[in-house]
C-alpha cells in the first residue's frame, strides 16, 4: 500500500470541505434585505447595549459579534461586484450600483465614527467606568464600523435592484 505525500492528503481533506468548488463558479448574486436589515438592527442593539449599562457590556459584544460574523456574508453574496474581480465580469451598471452604494456608506461612517470618538469617552466618564471597560467600548466601536462597511452597501444596492423574476431563479 502507497502513502499519499502530505501535501495530497491536505487536498484531500480541504476538497472535502466543499470550499474550493466554491470558487469554480461565480457567486449567485441577489438582494439580501432582509439579511442586511437583520445585521444593521443587531449591530446598532449590540452597541447600545454596551453603551447604555455597564453590566451589559459582554452582552452587548456577543450580540455585536454574532451580527458581524452575519454581516460577513453580505459582500460575498450580496448584490455588489467585488472591486478587481477575476471570475465576474464588471460592467457600467454594477460600478454604478456599487459607487452610489459606496458613496452612501461614507458620510454615514463619518457621523458614526465622529460620533464615538465623541460618545465613547463621554460615556465612560459619565458612568464612571474603568480604562479596560473603555478600551473595550472602543474595540467594539471599531467592530461596529465593520458591521456598517459590510451592511449599509449591500442594503443600498439591495434596496435599489429589482426584485428577481420566478424565471430567473431557475437558472
Amino acid at each position: 500500500m502507497t502513502t499519499k505525500p502530505l501535501v495530497q492528503r491536505l487536498d484531500d481533506i480541504a476538497n472535502r470541505t466543499g470550499v474550493p468548488g466554491l470558487v469554480l463558479h461565480p457567486p449567485r448574486r441577489r438582494p439580501l434585505r432582509g439579511l442586511a436589515v437583520v445585521s444593521f438592527a443587531l449591530g446598532t442593539a449590540g452597541m447600545a447595549m454596551a453603551c447604555i449599562k455597564p453590566g451589559w457590556l459582554w452582552i452587548g459584544e456577543m450580540v455585536l459579534m454574532a451580527c458581524f460574523l452575519l454581516s460577513i456574508w453580505l459582500p460575498l453574496k450580496g448584490p455588489i461586484k467585488p472591486w478587481m474581480s477575476v471570475n465576474e465580469r464588471v460592467d457600467e451598471r454594477d460600478a454604478e450600483i456599487r459607487d452610489k452604494a459606496y458613496l452612501t456608506l461614507l458620510p454615514i461612517i463619518l457621523i458614526v465614527a465622529l460620533l464615538g470618538l465623541c460618545g465613547i469617552p463621554a460615556i465612560a466618564w459619565l458612568q464612571q467606568r474603568s480604562a479596560p471597560e473603555t478600551v473595550a467600548l472602543g474595540g467594539f466601536g471599531a467592530i461596529y464600523l465593520l458591521t456598517l462597511w459590510n451592511t449599509i452597501p449591500t442594503l443600498h444596492a439591495s434596496w435599489q435592484d429589482e426584485p428577481a423574476d420566478e424565471e430567473d431563479d431557475e437558472d
